[in-house]
């Protein structure tokens, strides 16, 4: 009898220290809309989305991103000129970063670099007026820091973070801002309001 109680009391043990361990991974995914500037007199849309693995405060992330940069045009019509915005510069970019991400409670922040691709398209005008698209490929060093809000502990899954869904569970949404950048041969910088969804840390 007191054997099968010494087991038991093992055996709990163990259960107790290998429940406390399993805790479900941290990875989410976010987008977010803002303005950016690759540097030039002209600013524009910022648009991105990625997604995001933690172990240990190392944070993997892949991210696309897509500055659409504005200008203006005019049009003639019969006696009347007419101004037009037009859409000058599209710059692309898919990226692999490494970073820190460090969390308290129901926040966290986090920074990252990596490598990129990037595609640089310009719509460009000729002296008869004709538009035409001009393509550049090339390399850049992506950069980034985030924070973000989230919740403090399991509770149900909320719709529009308003509607109540299902058990407690540690998946969740995010809002926050992330700083985004790229060093490159057409380097920018920009600023977005940041949404994600996820698991966004151990709970």
């Amino acid at each position: 009898m007191k054997r099968k109680l010494i087991y038991l009391t093992i055996y709990l043990g163990f259960f107790a220290t290998f429940s406390a361990q399993k805790t479900n991974p941290i990875i989410f995914a976010d987008f977010g809309i803002g303005i950016g500037n690759d540097m030039t007199a002209k600013g524009g849309f910022l648009f991105y989305s990625s997604l995001n693995y933690e172990k240990n405060k190392n944070l993997i992330t892949v991210r696309y991103s897509q500055l659409n940069e504005l200008g203006f045009d005019v049009v003639p019509v019969a006696f009347i000129v007419f101004p037009l915005v037009t859409n000058d510069v599209n710059a692309k970019e898919i990226a692999i970063m490494y970073g820190r991400r460090y969390t308290k409670e129901n926040f966290s922040f986090s920074f990252s670099g990596g490598i990129s691709t990037n595609i640089y398209e310009q719509n460009l005008k000729t002296e008869d007026g004709n538009y035409f698209k001009q393509n550049t490929n090339y390399l850049g060093l992506p950069l980034e820091f985030s924070i973000k809000w989230f919740k403090r502990e399991k509770s149900p899954y909320r719709i529009y973070g308003l509607i109540p869904v299902g058990k407690p569970t540690s998946l969740g949404n995010s809002i926050g801002f992330k700083l985004i950048g790229n060093i490159s041969q057409h380097s920018y910088i920009g600023l977005g309001l940041d949404f994600g969804i996820g698991y966004h840390k151990e709970y």
